[in-house]
């Protein structure tokens, strides 16, 4: 949760705004200086992700942003002195471009802690009326400030502290210059959050991601101010209408001169980017495979294909539709790609009563029955019962049975759980005239089990699973009418791979075949000589998602 302490401010001081069909000119030189601090002032917690907001931000301004090489200045944890040297750096190079005929736009952004007066930097502070200050002097045409401010909560962190002076509302009484755009993460009377599942503000995700491309409502290849206002209002209070802290409003007020619109972003030009097809209609929500991070979420509606910028990589695309969420897999390359709906899955939505990504990520549960045949094992055990005491095999193969519950943990494709096996050796048979003895043994396996997934293609995937727990073994010899039994026990373990194919013939029903080793060094004999009841074993199976 945060104190609305964010605004993006907007001057035209000289001229018109820049077209917002195309990037810059080459004669606009272009900076921003983005800072991001995790640091607590006094009586606050440290925070986990507003330097990672910090990070992002400059990493879409230097990739979409028309921003050059060099000229987005990161700054993370920074003093209050050190703040102030890098906005004088910034003023003496937009002196520099205006003493040489060029004009300048600069984009300010934080994310930290701040309180009605300050934004805190650790231990020490900068008055919010100096960095209006200090931003007023910077001689741009074009300025956009960022200010997110936050401190620490439980699962929702509040950002500021008492919300005193409206920050948005003072601004526009001291920065009455030619034009204004302030856009605000929430009103002065609401908290702002931030999101564990998205690692970071509610507010700054939706923000990148509508200049990723989802808030570009007119398809012209540029986000404006006003365009990202609509999409980070809507989401923002979506997002956060579920919260224990309740909906945040954004909230948006301008006063420009001049003609068109004011450009944040141009994602057309992305090196990348994901394309919802015109078919695909639901919430959405885009997951980077390897960092396992929410990249964007979006409301897609059915008619109209949405792009979203990203960097090239691995992704899952995940659709919901009603009771049903479509997971898509997608390699973004050079030039972007499409979600192909035709290799999607489909999945169940928990039926939790939650909103938004929460919902699509809701732990999952897997019921799994399984055989698994294997060749009888040749050991010391076995050799005494074959060769010396001259029992026949009544068969080569071991067979068994098996139960695991596993639970998906943040949809990373890691499921812990339980199992319970048992398996049963063929018949070992000695004839001795008229009498016939009888000689076989079962392992019942109990324990727990970890197993990793990884989608390769559609449906199919690939698996690797590692079980241990206890084992017991039974032993039963009959002779003529007298049955002798045997108890043993000891630990077993497993190690397996193999393929598994999801929502075969009906949602949630899987199939799955593989191969496993198993040692379970459980029965004993007289001797001294102990059988491993496990094995290289073919396992094939069932399983049933929800």
């Amino acid at each position: 949760m945060r104190l609305p302490l964010l605004l993006i401010a907007a001057w035209l001081l000289l001229g018109g705004p820049a077209r917002a069909d195309t990037p810059p000119a080459p004669e606009i030189a272009s900076y921003a200086l983005v800072v991001g601090s995790n640091l607590p002032g006094p009586g606050q917690t440290e925070l986990r992700y507003a330097e990672d907001d910090a990070r992002r931000v400059a990493a879409t301004l230097a990739e979409l942003g028309g921003y050059a090489p060099g000229s987005v200045d990161v700054v993370v944890r920074p003093t209050p002195d050190a703040l102030r040297q890098r906005l004088d750096r910034l003023t003496e190079r937009v002196r520099a471009d205006a003493a040489a005929g060029r004009q300048a736009r600069v984009l300010f952004y934080y994310s930290g802690h701040a309180r009605s007066t300050a934004i805190d930097l650790g231990p020490a502070a900068l008055p919010l009326e100096e960095l209006r200050q200090r931003l007023l002097a910077v001689p741009a045409t074009l300025k956009i400030v960022v200010l997110d401010a936050c401190q620490s909560g439980a699962f929702s962190r509040v950002k500021g502290a008492a919300p005193a002076a409206d920050f948005s509302f003072n601004s526009r009484q001291h920065l009455d210059a030619s034009g204004v755009a302030v856009l605000a993460s929430s009103s002065g009377s609401e908290l702002s959050q931030e999101s564990e599942l998205l690692r970071g503000s509610y507010f700054t995700h939706h923000l990148l991601v509508g200049l990723r491309g989802a808030g570009d409502a007119n398809r012209d290849g540029a986000v404006s101010v006003d365009e990202a206002y609509r999409y980070a209002y809507h989401h923002t209070l979506v997002a956060t209408s579920a919260t224990a802290v309740g909906g945040q409003h954004v909230s948006l007020e301008v006063e420009l001169k001049g003609h068109g619109e004011v450009p944040l972003s141009y994602p057309r030009p992305a090196t990348s980017s994901i394309e919802l097809p015109a078919a695909a209609a639901g919430y959405a929500l885009i997951q980077d495979r390897q960092a396992r991070a929410v990249v964007a979420e979006l409301q897609k509606a059915k008619g109209a294909p949405a792009r979203v910028a990203v960097a090239p990589g691995e992704y899952d695309v995940l659709l919901r539709s009603g009771d049903q969420v479509a997971r898509c897999p997608i390699a973004a390359g050079p030039g972007g790609a499409v979600v192909d709906l035709g290799r999607c899955t489909i999945e169940a939505v928990a039926p939790a009563a939650r909103k938004g990504a929460e919902a699509l990520l809701a732990p999952r549960w897997r019921v799994e029955l399984s055989g698994a045949l294997e060749r009888e094992r040749r050991d010391a055990y076995r050799a005494t019962i074959v060769d010396t005491f001259d029992y026949r095999e009544d068969g080569p193969l071991t067979a068994e049975a098996s139960v695991g519950v596993v639970r998906e943990y943040g949809h990373r494709g890691l499921w812990l759980g339980g199992f319970a096996s048992q398996a049963a050796s063929p018949r070992y048979i000695f004839d001795h005239g008229e009498q016939t003895l009888t000689f076989r043994w079962q392992t019942t396996r109990i324990g727990a089990l970890a197993q990793g997934e990884r989608r390769l293609v559609g449906k199919l995937a690939a698996f690797g699973r590692a079980a241990a727990g206890l084992g017991i073994g039974w032993t039963r010899l009959v002779q003529d009418d007298a049955v002798t039994r045997e108890v043993f026990a000891g630990p077993a373990v497993e190690l397996g791979a193999g393929l598994r194919l999801d929502n075969v013939f009906t949602r949630g029903l899987g199939m799955a075949l593989g191969g496993s080793f198993e040692y379970a060094p459980i029965i004993e004999n007289e001797l001294g000589e102990r059988h491993d009841s496990g094995g290289v074993r073919v396992r094939y199976g069932l399983s049933y998602t929800w």
